[in-house]
């Protein structure tokens, strides 16, 4: 109810048939998430009984982000993952918790190119909350100018990083 929600596609110049999606996100290191954003801070992943977990930190906006991800569902042309108990560092000082889903998709377009299709959000505990994110601008143009550079590096990274694996 008191959720923002923005999806962007970008091109990858790789048929899908050599996208693995969840090969990608799993063999992320700190190095990749830092070269995909100036906001991007550090990156850590791990699997556990057989579950994936990402915590990342980054800076959007005013807002300093520590998001705690598990992996909700994946396979070689989608990954979910979502942080029920991400921390929203409200002008880098005062922690919230909110709700943070993280998808991506990969559709085809042609034998040769296809579409990297990146959702991000959160998920606010009440109205307060969401007003005060949009007028810091986290809740619209600070997320959405987010999500247009890192889906244009992970874009290109993906084309990297399957490309050299033919």
């Amino acid at each position: 109810k008191y959720s923002v929600r923005y999806i962007q596609d970008f091109t990858v110049n790789l048929p899908i048939e050599k996208i693995d999606l969840y090969k990608w996100i799993t063999g992320m290191t700190d190095a990749d998430y830092n070269s995909y954003s100036p906001a991007h801070k550090f990156m850590e992943s791990f699997t556990k009984d057989g579950v994936f977990y990402m915590t990342n930190v980054e800076n959007i906006g005013t807002e300093k982000l520590v998001q705690y991800y598990k992996l909700v569902s994946h396979a070689a042309n989608r990954v979910q993952l979502y942080s029920a108990k991400s921390k929203a560092y409200i002008m880098r000082w005062f922690p919230v918790k909110v709700g943070v889903p993280w998808q991506f998709y990969v559709q085809p377009v042609s034998h040769t190119s296809s579409r990297l299709i990146c959702l991000i959000g959160v998920d606010y505990p009440n109205p307060f909350l969401r007003f005060a994110a949009w007028f810091t601008g986290l809740g619209g143009f600070f997320l959405r100018k987010h999500l247009n550079t890192e889906g244009n590096a992970f874009a290109r990274d993906i084309e990297k990083k399957f490309t050299s694996n033919s």
